[in-house]
């Protein structure tokens, strides 16, 4: 199994302090508030880790912030105490992206995309065999200049886009179009922390395509250093965006649970470093033994070698996992 370092460049803190940024928080957070306050909204209970099935009596409290949330004491994973429904979330996701601007989805997301295909095209090299045609599982939709950017700058490869569609919460889109296109590689970025039954989703998928079809699955990660330290105050912790936060360990017992097998496990993100410094160098009260003083005499350099000891650790806030079928 392999455990690659992506080594990309540190984004400006900006990213995460923004107006976009803080646009985007206060419409999910207003959606959830809705949620809440709306008594016919249903809501499903979670009697056990969506993760690695452990007791839910034995998980710890992570929020009590609006929604709760529970920290797996088997294995780590984050995860929502109760969850609507996957028709609810797929529409208030689309209403969000339906008021967005164009240009909230275009160059300023390049970088990612730019990740993305050459993640596709590593995995390639080492497994020596092609991943000529990848369906992408309603990414897409987020963010419109992605198709753009596969046909400029992902040669050779084909590319075919599921978009987000609220009548089929049952998965049933994803079924029928990976049976209808069988591609290589199953390209799945953005869903599986957004989704009410992360489970359903994994099944449907391996149900639907070929034995060897390789899936590329990104999500955030528990086990990141932001999560460890700022706990539900880190900036990436957005429900409804978070409702399941797989840990390493969580999410390869979630793998074994379906049937899949990990060729590649990966944490690249790149925030961690940089969330981290702008809370130890603003915020107050912050004194936390070493890591203070790390962040606060921290230059450019320094906060580089962190994120690529994070990768290396396997500690960084969003996780990557390659599977076979």
């Amino acid at each position: 199994m392999q455990t690659p370092v992506f080594l990309d460049h540190l984004p400006d803190v900006s990213t995460i302090t923004g107006k976009k940024s803080a646009q985007y928080r206060h419409a999910r957070n207003k959606a959830l508030l809705e949620l809440l306050l709306n008594g016919d909204t249903a809501w499903t209970p979670r009697q056990n880790c969506p993760a690695c099935g452990g007791d839910f009596a034995r998980s710890k409290n992570f929020s009590q912030t609006l929604l709760e949330f529970q920290r797996c004491a088997d294995c780590n994973t984050i995860y929502a105490q109760r969850v609507p429904c996957q028709r609810t979330l797929d529409r208030l996701r689309l209403d969000l992206i339906n008021q967005k601007e164009e240009s909230d989805s275009g160059n300023d997301r390049e970088f990612e995309f730019i990740s993305l295909m050459n993640w596709i095209s590593l995995t390639e090299a080492r497994l020596q065999r092609p991943l000529d045609a990848v369906v992408d599982i309603r990414f897409a939709s987020q963010a419109t200049a992605w198709p753009a950017s596969t046909r400029r700058l992902s040669h050779n490869r084909s590319w075919d886009f599921l978009p987000l569609n609220p009548d089929n919460a049952d998965f049933d889109d994803i079924q029928e179009h990976l049976r209808k296109i069988t591609p290589s590689a199953v390209l799945v970025p953005t869903e599986l922390d957004r989704v009410a039954d992360p489970e359903s989703l994994m099944r449907t998928i391996k149900q639907s395509v070929s034995p060897g079809t390789v899936i590329f699955i990104a999500s955030s990660c528990a086990d990141g250093l932001e999560y460890e330290i700022l706990g539900a105050d880190s900036p990436s912790f957005i429900p409804l965006d978070r409702l399941t936060v797989f840990s390493i360990k969580g999410f390869q017992a979630f793998c074994a649970r379906i049937g899949f097998s990990v060729l590649e496990i990966s944490t690249p993100g790149r925030l961690d470093a940089v969330i981290l410094n702008r809370y130890f160098k603003t915020a107050e009260n912050s004194d936390i033994p070493f890591w203070s003083g790390f962040f606060r005499e921290a230059d450019q350099n320094r906060l580089r070698d962190l994120q690529i000891l994070l990768q290396r650790s396997l500690r960084s806030g969003v996780l990557r996992f390659v599977l076979e079928v």
